[in-house]
């Protein structure tokens, strides 16, 4: 059987991994992060150092463009942990796993692992995200997502 995700965009199986992501990070983007959470520390503005958040906000895009979930579904916590810090023009890879789901009458817990490395494989981020989903539409049949045809 494999592993692909149901009518609805829920992955079905704990383990299940997304396709991983890969980004260069340039300075356009981090301008656009900067412009977007106002922020305007010189180390970001003027240096080539990439905002810890913005490669959690990397991260989670990433994971967002690979799993579309039904409507109702609630984010519920996420947290993250930073290694090392990244440049402009570091390139990064994102990986994330279903590392945890059970039911709450009707509704599903679902928690991912994230993992952010360099082209060395150094760990840039780590960190987990969890979603309580309906369990309307739900059929744990997998199917592939639109995002990956």
């Amino acid at each position: 059987m494999s592993k692909r995700m149901n009518t609805e965009g829920v992955p079905r199986e704990i383990g299940y991994t997304f396709p991983s992501a890969e980004a260069v990070l340039d300075r356009s983007m981090v301008v656009a992060y900067l412009d977007a959470v106002e922020a305007t520390h010189p180390v970001y503005r003027e240096g080539n150092i990439v905002p810890p958040m913005a490669i959690a906000a990397l991260a989670f895009r990433s994971l967002a463009e690979r799993m579309s979930l039904p409507p109702g579904t609630i984010h519920v916590s996420q947290e993250f942990g930073f290694h090392r810090a990244a440049s402009v023009g570091d390139a990064l890879t994102t990986r994330a796993r279903i590392s945890g789901k059970r039911a709450r009458g009707k509704l599903v817990l679902m928690t991912v692992d994230l993992e952010v490395t360099n082209r060395d494989g150094d760990v840039v981020l780590s960190g987990k995200t969890t979603f309580l989903l309906p369990v309307d539409g739900y059929d744990g049949q997998p199917q592939e997502s639109d995002a990956h045809r």
